[in-house]
């Protein structure tokens, strides 16, 4: 997940600015995107990176194999994530499957078509649905949850997961599979997305989520990359895969989110 240039890596254990300014650079998109998908909200995840970044470019003169540089990277972000004391702003809502799930029962209601706001109302439902899915994750405790993001999501095999968590293999296996099982239940249960006879859809939660101030038409919270997936059509394509892949290819369909974190830590070291 985390891949960095060995040469570079060794310059800037030498003390090559330039160097360790390119390695902080590789690291700053990969840490936020874990950072967020752990604790679902940005400026929560910004923080998280940022502190990150520093413990890994202070502690890079420890590293013994520049090849390994990467995993080792990943190694320290998931010792933080797991490990922090202060929770995110959604973790702090301690919200469980069920509390989540009465949330999601609140006023559903068919959105208003205004086609001069189309691609406006686009973003805003995708932002729904980037935040329901990583909002949905913090109902798992943070083991069972950066197990799934890193298998799942991120589609790190066993062996690679398990030595970024330090942990076996056969007990981020037992993790993994404990998250996936309450991941699927709760998506097959309420995701209209994934299931057909799912109450909850994107667009339907769009007028309670602008009432409630969680989104703002025009103004989205989400550093969203791409232009706005059309919802309808991702619930076709999910529901023609396997069962047991639609809840994987759903969380895999948030796009990737930048941040200048790593911006902000080479302006420091300036």
């Amino acid at each position: 997940m985390i891949h960095l240039d060995p040469d570079q890596v060794s310059a800037a254990r030498q003390g090559d600015r330039a160097a360790l300014a390119s390695v902080a650079q590789s690291l700053q998109g990969p840490v936020f995107r874990l950072a967020l998908r752990m604790l679902a909200h940005p400026a929560d995840a910004e923080d998280a990176t940022q502190e990150i970044l520093i413990q890994i470019i202070t502690h890079l003169g420890t590293i013994r194999d520049d090849r390994a540089a990467g995993g080792w990277a990943l190694k320290v972000a998931s010792r933080h994530l797991v490990g922090q004391r202060k929770r995110s702003r959604v973790e702090a809502m301690r919200m469980s499957f069920k509390d989540f799930a009465d949330d999601l029962d609140q006023g559903l209601a068919d959105p208003e078509d205004d086609p001069a706001d189309a691609a406006i109302t686009a973003i805003a439902i995708e932002e729904i649905k980037v935040g329901c899915t990583l909002a949905m994750l913090t109902c798992l405790s943070r083991t069972l949850r950066i197990a799934y993001v890193l298998g799942d999501i991120f589609e790190m095999s066993d062996s690679e997961a398990a030595e970024a968590l330090e942990i076996s293999a056969t007990a981020y296996r037992q993790r993994l599979s404990r998250a996936r099982q309450e991941v699927t239940r709760f998506v097959k249960t309420h995701c209209g997305i994934v299931a057909q006879t799912a109450a909850c859809r994107c667009e339907k939660r769009l007028t309670a989520a602008r009432a409630n101030g969680l989104i703002t038409l025009g103004a989205p919270a989400f550093p969203l990359t791409s232009p706005a997936c059309d919802i309808r059509d991702l619930r076709r394509r999910i529901r023609t895969l396997e069962e047991g892949r639609r809840t994987a290819a759903l969380m895999r369909s948030n796009p990737d989110f930048p941040t200048n974190v790593g911006d902000l830590i080479l302006e420091a070291m300036k």
